[in-house]
C-alpha cells in the first residue's frame, strides 16, 4: 500500500476507537478491505468452510468508529453453499430476502448477533462493569433511602401509612346524589340552629342509659325447626350464660332506671311472661304451648308488628303448626360506661369485652353445637374489629407470597445472592411508591385494595426479575468483546419487553385515576407507582447485583468460598484479555448446555404447536374454552347488594348474609326512605382534598326558599295532600311502602297535621271568636292570634319588618304552644322542620328562657317509605325507581312559585350508593374496551407490525372475555368488587403476550416458524418463570377471611393463569399458522415504501449515514477466487480502495488504486 495511503487511514484512529492493530488468520487466502458511506467493513470471501488458515496476518484499520462486524472463522459462519459468508450476504437485509428454516443459523442470522454484540457500550453498563461495587453501593443507597425515609417520617408522627379499614369511602363527590345526601346529613351542623326539646325528651342521667351497640344471635336449623321446646329451652340457656357474664351485669349491659339489665330482644319475651299482660297465652316458660304462643304473638294486633323481627323467609305459622329454620335475638350493650377515660377509650373496652369475654364463650356453644343448632353472632363493634384486625392480620398472607417468591427465584437463579437483593428490591420499592404517594402527590387514604397491590408488585417484580436474568443467562452462551458489551446486549434484549409490560400495566391502573371514587383511584395510582418504582429498580439495581455475582460469588457455595461444581450452573467466563476481541479464541468450542426448559420449548413444544395436525387440534381446544367461558358472559348478572366485607364461610359473613335473605321485611331494616326537601342548597366540595374522604363540605342554603307566602303554603299543603293520595299506579312505580296495620301510605308530609293543628287551636276557649288559624297562615290573622297569648308573644318587639308569621306558627304546633310537651307530631317531624336565630327578628319566649319566636324556617321536607331493601337492592332495580322519583319531583316542582321551585328529592346514601354501582360496572366495561384499544395502539407501536400488534389484541381480549366469564361460573355477580377487578384486568393480561410478540418481530428470522421458535427459546421460560410466581402469590390470597382478597386472589389467579396458557398455546399457534414473514405488516416496510425512494432490490447499510440503504445502482460485481475456483458476488460499490493483504491468493481490482502490503 501506498505509504501516504498507510499514514493517513491505518493504525491510528484505529488502535483508539478498538484497541487493536492486527488479527491474526490461519490460512492462505486474500482478505479484502472496502471503504464506504464512509466505515469500514472486513470480509473474506475466499476461504471453504472448515478449512483452517495458515500463515496470514491481516491489519484491520477503521474510520470513524469500531467495525459494523468483524468476522471470525471462531463463530462458524457458513452460507448456505458451505462457503464462509460473501460480502453481499453480510450487507442484506435478512428480513428482505426468503430464508428456509433449515437455515436458521445462516448467514444473515449470525451477521445480525455478530453486529448486536458489537454495538457501543451503554454507558450505565460500562459504569457498572468498571466500577461494580461503586455501582451497587449507589444503586442501594436509593433504596435504604426509601425505608429510612420512611422510618423517619413515621417517628415524627407523619401519618405516612393512613390506614383505614373501617370505612369504604366509595362516593361520587361531584355527584348530586352526594352532594344532596351530603346537604340533608349536615343540615344541623350550621351554627344557629334553634334545638327543640320535649319533657319526655330529656335525657337520662344515670351510666349505660343508652346502648352502643347490640350483640345479635341467630340461630338455625338446616332443614330443622327453632320453633320447638328442646330448641327454645336451649336458646334460653345460652342468652342466659351470656346475661350471667359478671362483667356484662356489672359494666357492659343496658339498664333501666332502676339499674337492672335490660333483657334482650328475643322470642323468649313471648314465653316468660314480660308481654302476659296483652294475652296470658304469652306466660309458658316451660315452652308447653309453643305452636300457639307463636300464633298469637304473630297475630295480635299489638304484637305483631314486633314479632316478625323473628320470623324467618320460609317460616309457617299457623294454630297448630310453627316451623322456621331460622329465629334471632338482640342484647343491648350499655352506654355511657362508669369510670373515666374518653369516648375513645370505653368503645375500645366495650370491644375488648366482645372479642375477649364474649366471643369465645360463643365460640364454645358453636363448638358443642347443641342440638344440632347452629350459631352466628354479629354487632357492629365486633364487625369493625374483626375488619381491622383480619384485614392487617391478613398481611401475613403477602409475607407467605413473598416467602414463595423468594423459594422459586432461588430455584430459578440458583444464587442466594441474586435472590436476596431482587426480593429486597421488589420490597423496598413498595416504601419508594408509598413515599411518592404520600408526600409527593399527597393522598391520605390507604386502605383493603392498597394491600391488594403488595401482592400485585410481588408478581410483576418476580416477572421483570426474570426477564432480565434470564436474557442474561441468555448472552452467555454468545461471546462479546468485554463484559459492558454482553450488558449492554441484555440491557437491550430486557428492558424493551419489560418496559413495555410495564408501561401497559401501569397504563391500566393509572387509568383507575380518572374515576371519581377515592378508592379505585387512589389503588390504581398507586399501584401504578409501584410498578414505575419496581421497573427503575431492576433496570437500575438488579445489574450491579448480577454482574457482582457474576464476578465474585459465581460458582461459590452459600455458606462458604469454596468452588462447587454443577453441571446446571452456567459457566460464564470471568473478563480476561480475550474478551476484548473473541477472534483470539478461534480454538475454543461452546460447550454450554441451555436449561431444559429452555430446550423443551425450543424443541418439543415448537414441534408440538406447529404440527401440521396437533396445532388445529389446539386450537379447537382453546375456542372450545372461548366459546364454553362466552356462554357464561352472557349469564352475568349486576349484583342486587351492597359489598361484602367477610367471605360466606366466615362467622360475620354469614350473619350479614342471614341479616340480609333470610329474615321477613320488618322495622328493624333498613328501608329506603325518600326525603323531600326545600331549603336546602347541594353541599360545596370545592375545598376538600382530593383524599380527604372525612371531608364534610360546606353548607349552602336555598336563600329564596320562603313559606310565607299564602301562594306558597297553598301550594304546599296540596304537595302534602298529592302525595297522601297517589293512584295505585304511582304507588307501585314510586315502590311506597304501606301500614301493615292501616294499609295507609307511610307517608309524612307536616302541612295536613300542622293545619289541623291549628284548627284545633283556634277553637280553644281562650280564642275570640274572630281567631282565624286556617293555612294560609297571614300577618293578620297571626297577628291577632299573637296578641291574645301575651304569656308567649311580645308583639310590640316586632320591627315593622317582620314577615315570617308563617314560622311563627310551625314553632307554635312543633313546641305544642311552648309546652315543651311531647306529641306524635313532635316525634314525626321535629327532625325534618329547621329553625335558625334572625336577628333582629327573633326574640325569647316571655319567661321561657331557651324557647324562642320570631325564627327563620330554613328547611321543610316530607318523608316517605319505600319497600325497597338497601340490604338487598341493585342498581338496576333502584335507579328506576330514583329516576320515578326525579320526575315526579320535578313535575310537582313546576306547579310551584318561585320560592319552591329549589327543592329537591335524596335518599339516605342509597341513590348514591345505586349511583356508584352503576359507575363501577360502566368503569369496567369502558375500562376494558379503552384497555384493549390502548393496548392495540401499543403492540403496533412496540412490535412495529400490524398483524402482531392485531393478533396479540386479538388474545388479550380473548383472555379477558374468559376472566369476565369466570364470575358467573364461580356463582358471583358483577358487584363493586368484582367490577373494580375488571378495571385491572386488561392491564394484567397483556404481560405474557407482550412477551411472545416483541420475540417474535425481534428474531433474526424471516420465516414465521423460524421466529416462533425464536420466541420460544427466548421468552418462554421467562413467561412459565413469571406465571408460576404470580399464580403462587395468588394462591396464598384464597385463604384470607376478607372477601376482597380471596376475590382478588382467585382474580388473579384467572387472570394469569388464562394468560399464560392463551399466549404459549393458543397465541404461540397462531402465530405459527399466520404470523407474518418478512416485512409482512411492518410499520417501517410501510413507512418505507410510502415516504422514501427505497426499491426491493435496494441494499440495507448499517454503516453509512444519510439514507440507510444502498440503491441498487450503487451495487458492483465482484469475483472472488480461491484455490477451488471462483464466485460473482454484488457488493456496495467502494468509495475509496481496494486492498490485497497478505496471502497466497490473487486480488481483484474495481479501478480504485491499491497495492501490495
Amino acid at each position: 500500500m501506498d505509504q501516504s495511503v498507510q499514514d493517513k487511514w491505518w493504525p491510528r484512529k484505529a488502535e483508539k476507537l478498538y484497541g487493536q492493530q492486527s488479527a491474526t488468520l490461519d490460512g492462505g487466502s486474500s482478505l479484502y478491505y472496502s471503504e464506504h458511506h464512509p466505515n469500514g467493513h472486513l470480509v473474506n470471501p475466499g476461504a471453504t468452510a472448515n478449512r483452517p488458515y495458515t500463515n496470514g496476518v491481516v491489519k484491520s484499520r477503521f474510520l470513524n468508529g469500531p467495525p459494523e462486524q468483524l468476522l471470525c472463522p471462531t463463530e462458524n459462519i457458513v452460507s448456505s453453499t458451505g462457503n464462509y459468508a460473501s460480502t453481499s450476504s453480510l450487507l442484506a437485509d435478512q428480513r428482505t430476502n426468503t430464508q428456509s428454516t433449515d437455515d436458521l443459523t445462516g448467514t444473515t442470522i449470525k451477521r445480525h448477533k455478530v453486529r448486536q454484540r458489537d454495538r457501543k457500550p451503554l454507558a450505565i453498563c460500562k459504569f457498572i462493569t468498571g466500577f461494580p461495587k461503586t455501582a451497587f453501593g449507589v444503586f442501594l443507597s436509593f433504596h435504604i433511602a426509601f425505608v429510612v425515609a420512611t422510618a423517619i417520617l413515621f417517628l415524627v408522627n407523619y401519618d405516612i401509612l393512613p390506614l383505614e379499614f373501617e370505612q369504604f369511602p366509595l362516593f361520587l363527590t361531584e355527584d348530586d346524589s352526594n352532594s344532596r345526601d351530603k346537604a340533608w346529613d349536615n343540615k344541623d351542623n350550621a351554627t344557629g340552629k334553634i334545638r327543640r326539646i320535649t319533657v319526655d325528651q330529656v335525657l337520662p342521667t344515670w351510666p349505660r342509659a343508652f346502648s352502643i351497640d347490640a350483640l345479635e344471635l341467630i340461630y338455625e336449623i338446616e332443614d330443622g325447626n327453632v320453633f320447638t321446646k328442646e330448641i327454645l329451652q336451649t336458646i334460653k340457656d345460652i342468652e342466659d350464660d351470656i346475661m350471667k357474664i359478671s362483667q356484662y351485669q356489672t359494666s357492659f349491659c343496658q339498664v333501666d332506671s332502676s339499674g337492672n339489665c335490660i333483657k334482650p330482644t328475643s322470642i323468649l319475651r313471648y314465653f316468660d311472661g314480660t308481654y302476659k299482660s296483652i294475652d296470658p297465652i304469652f306466660d309458658d316458660p316451660m315452652f308447653d304451648n309453643v305452636a300457639n304462643v307463636v300464633y298469637e304473638a304473630a297475630t295480635n294486633i299489638a304484637t305483631k308488628v314486633d314479632f316478625v323481627y323473628f320470623l324467618s323467609n320460609e317460616s309457617v305459622i299457623d294454630r297448630e303448626v310453627a316451623m322456621a329454620k331460622l329465629t334471632r335475638s338482640s342484647l343491648p350493650l350499655g352506654w355511657p360506661l362508669n369510670g373515666t377515660g374518653t369516648s375513645e377509650e370505653k368503645r375500645t373496652s366495650v370491644e375488648n369485652f366482645l372479642t375477649g369475654t364474649v366471643q369465645p364463650k360463643l365460640e364454645e356453644v358453636i363448638t358443642s353445637k347443641k342440638e344440632k343448632l347452629d350459631l352466628i353472632y354479629t354487632s357492629g363493634l365486633l364487625f369493625s374489629r374483626s375488619a381491622r384486625t383480619e384485614g392487617l392480620g391478613d398481611l401475613v398472607f403477602a409475607i407467605g407470597s413473598l416467602g414463595f417468591i423468594f423459594c422459586f427465584i432461588w430455584f430459578q437463579t440458583r444464587s442466594l445472592w441474586i435472590t436476596g437483593w431482587a426480593v429486597l428490591s421488589i420490597v423496598t420499592s413498595f416504601f419508594g411508591g408509598n413515599l411518592i404517594y404520600r408526600v409527593v402527590l399527597g393522598y391520605a387514604y390507604f386502605g383493603f385494595f392498597h394491600v391488594l397491590s403488595i401482592f400485585i408488585i410481588l408478581g410483576i417484580g418476580a416477572d421483570d426479575i426474570f426477564v432480565f436474568y434470564d436474557n442474561w443467562r441468555a448472552t452467555g452462551h454468545e461471546h462479546y468483546p468485554s463484559l459492558a458489551h454482553r450488558l449492554s446486549d441484555c440491557y437491550r434484549r430486557a428492558m424493551g419487553t419489560m418496559f413495555v409490560t410495564s408501561f401497559t400495566t401501569m397504563a391500566a391502573f393509572m387509568a383507575s385515576a380518572i374515576t371519581p371514587l377515592l378508592p379505585i383511584r387512589t389503588f390504581g395510582i398507586f399501584s401504578g407507582l409501584l410498578v414505575v418504582v419496581n421497573y427503575l429498580t431492576v433496570v437500575t439495581f438488579l445489574p450491579t447485583v448480577v454482574i457482582l455475582y457474576h464476578l465474585h460469588f459465581k460458582g461459590r457455595c452459600c455458606c462458604c468460598n469454596r468452588r462447587q461444581t454443577n453441571s446446571r450452573q452456567e459457566k460464564d467466563d470471568k473478563p480476561r484479555a480475550d474478551h476484548l476481541h473473541y477472534c483470539q479464541s478461534s480454538n475454543r468450542k461452546v460447550v454450554k448446555k441451555r436449561n431444559i426448559i429452555v430446550r423443551f420449548f425450543k424443541t418439543h413444544y415448537f414441534r408440538f404447536v406447529t404440527h401440521q395436525v396437533a396445532r388445529w387440534f389446539v386450537l379447537l381446544v382453546f375456542l372450545g374454552v372461548f366459546a364454553m367461558l362466552l356462554y357464561y358472559v352472557t349469564l352475568l348478572e349486576v349484583d342486587d347488594e351492597r359489598y361484602r366485607i367477610f367471605t360466606s364461610d366466615h362467622n360475620l359473613g354469614k350473619a350479614q348474609d342471614r341479616q340480609i335473605r333470610s329474615f321477613r321485611p320488618n322495622d328493624n331494616d333498613r328501608f329506603v326512605q325518600v326525603y323531600l326537601v326545600w331549603g336546602l342548597g347541594k353541599r360545596n366540595f370545592s375545598e376538600c382534598h382530593y383524599s380527604d374522604y372525612k371531608c364534610a363540605g360546606t353548607h349552602v342554603w336555598d336563600d329564596v326558599f320562603n313559606l310565607n307566602s299564602p301562594l306558597a303554603q297553598k301550594a304546599m299543603k296540596d304537595f302534602c295532600i298529592r302525595l297522601r293520595n297517589l293512584s295505585s299506579e304511582e304507588v307501585e312505580h314510586l315502590k311506597i311502602r304501606r301500614d301493615v296495620i292501616t294499609g295507609d301510605l307511610q307517608v309524612a308530609c307536616f302541612m295536613e297535621n300542622l293545619d289541623i293543628y291549628l284548627q284545633k287551636e283556634e277553637n280553644k276557649t281562650v280564642y275570640s271568636n274572630e281567631t282565624n288559624l286556617e293555612i294560609p297562615l297571614t300577618e293578620t290573622k297571626m297577628l291577632n292570634f299573637m296578641r291574645q297569648r301575651r304569656n308567649i308573644y311580645n308583639t310590640s318587639m316586632l320591627s315593622d319588618s317582620f314577615y315570617r308569621y308563617f314560622d311563627v306558627g310551625v314553632s307554635f304546633w312543633l313546641t305544642n304552644g311552648y309546652t315543651f310537651s311531647g306529641t306524635d307530631d313532635y316525634r314525626l317531624y321535629n327532625d325534618l322542620i329547621g329553625e335558625w336565630e334572625e336577628e333582629p327578628y327573633t326574640k325569647e319566649v316571655n319567661g321561657i328562657k331557651g324557647a324562642y319566636y320570631g325564627t327563620r324556617l330554613r328547611y321543610v321536607a316530607a318523608k316517605v317509605n319505600l319497600t325497597l331493601n338497601t340490604g338487598r337492592l341493585g342498581y338496576p332495580t333502584g335507579l328506576p325507581v330514583m329516576n320515578s322519583w326525579e320526575d315526579f319531583m320535578d313535575t310537582e316542582l313546576q306547579k310551584m312559585p318561585p320560592e319552591l321551585r329549589g327543592g329537591f328529592q335524596l335518599t339516605h346514601e342509597t341513590w348514591h350508593v345505586l349511583k356508584v354501582q352503576e359507575n363501577l360496572v360502566n368503569t369496567a366495561v369502558t375500562g376494558i374496551i379503552i384497555g384493549i384499544a390502548l393496548v392495540l395502539v401499543v403492540l403496533v407501536i412496540a412490535t412495529q407490525n400490524f398483524l402482531v400488534g392485531f393478533l396479540a389484541t386479538l388474545t388479550i381480549a380473548i383472555v379477558t372475555t374468559c376472566v369476565v366469564g369466570v364470575i358467573p361460573m364461580a356463582g358471583w355477580k358483577l358487584g363493586v368488587l368484582t367490577s373494580m377487578n375488571l378495571c385491572l384486568v386488561v392491564g394484567l393480561a397483556v404481560d405474557y403476550v407482550v412477551h411472545l410478540a416483541q420475540g417474535y418481530q425481534l428474531s433474526l428470522c424471516s420465516d414465521r416458524k423460524g421466529r416462533l421458535r425464536d420466541t420460544l427459546e427466548h421468552v418462554g421460560i421467562s413467561i412459565l418463570s413469571g406465571a408460576t410466581t404470580t399464580l403462587g402469590a395468588s394462591v396464598f390470597m384464597m385463604f384470607s377471611k376478607i372477601q376482597f382478597y380471596v376475590q382478588f386472589g382467585i382474580f388473579i389467579f384467572s387472570v394469569v393463569g388464562f394468560s399464560m396458557v392463551f399466549s404459549l398455546g393458543f397465541f404461540s399457534t397462531v402465530l405459527g399458522i399466520i404470523g407474518p414473514e418478512n416485512s409482512t405488516g411492518s410499520i417501517v416496510a410501510l413507512f418505507r415504501r410510502w415516504f422514501t425512494a427505497r426499491r426491493d432490490n435496494d441494499l440495507d447499510c448499517y454503516t453509512c449515514d444519510g439514507k440507510g440503504y444502498i440503491t441498487s445502482s450503487s451495487q458492483m460485481q465482484v469475483t472472488t477466487q480461491n484455490g477451488s475456483g471462483s464466485s460473482t458476488l454484488s457488493i456496495p460499490r467502494p468509495r475509496i480502495y481496494t486492498v490485497e493483504m497478505q496471502g497466497n491468493g490473487s486480488a481483484i481490482t474495481n479501478g480504485i488504486p491499491n497495492g501490495k502490503y
